[in-house]
């Protein structure tokens, strides 16, 4: 993890991993491909995201083969009680601001096993992501009225005024979930 606690490029796929095998046994290539193809598709390719071994988390007592003898076999694979703690550590740390496409593939891997929690650290969850994007709509505001670059002639301050517009979105989506709670 980071200083912070936030998630660094492999913690996110290791989160992606056992947050599949938690909603059941996965045979070893079929989890590799969902993460694989969850990842790209959120974050694009990159070579941040080279997935940890499922072997390495085999290793480390975090799931357990069903059947088979090696990862060559192809075995279905499930949770250990210490892989629901990991899965239950890495999606109660902390988020950094969306402005990279790793902590966009970290805000949605964290809202795609957001269930898998108790109801207390799901809205704990819910109200980081809330103060994320409080966080994020103060810098785009300063920007957007504070930078000559911002209100020159050009297609900036209006591309800025999208952007806070969606995190406009994003907050109310928070808040109506926190309302309903």
């Amino acid at each position: 993890m980071y200083r912070d606690n936030s998630l660094i490029p492999t913690e996110a796929l290791r989160l992606a991993m056992l947050g599949f095998l938690a909603e059941g046994p996965r045979r070893y290539a079929d989890l590799a491909a969902t993460v694989r193809r969850f990842a790209s598709r959120m974050a694009g390719p990159s070579l941040d995201l080279l997935a940890p071994s499922l072997e390495l988390l085999r290793f480390e007592g975090l799931v357990v083969p069903l059947d088979g003898e090696s990862m060559e076999d192809n075995p279905s694979l499930r949770l250990t009680p210490d892989g629901e703690k990991a899965l239950n550590d890495l999606l109660t740390a902390n988020m950094r601001p969306t402005v990279n496409d790793l902590n966009k593939l970290v805000v949605a891997l964290k809202l795609r096993f957001l269930h898998l929690l108790d109801r207390e650290d799901r809205l704990t969850q819910i109200e980081m992501l809330e103060d994320l994007y409080r966080t994020e709509r103060a810098r785009l505001v300063d920007l957007r009225t504070n930078d000559e670059e911002a209100t020159a002639d050009g297609f900036l301050a209006a591309w800025l005024d999208q952007e806070i517009a969606q995190v406009d979105s994003r907050l109310a989506w928070c808040q109506g979930i926190l309302a309903r709670a």
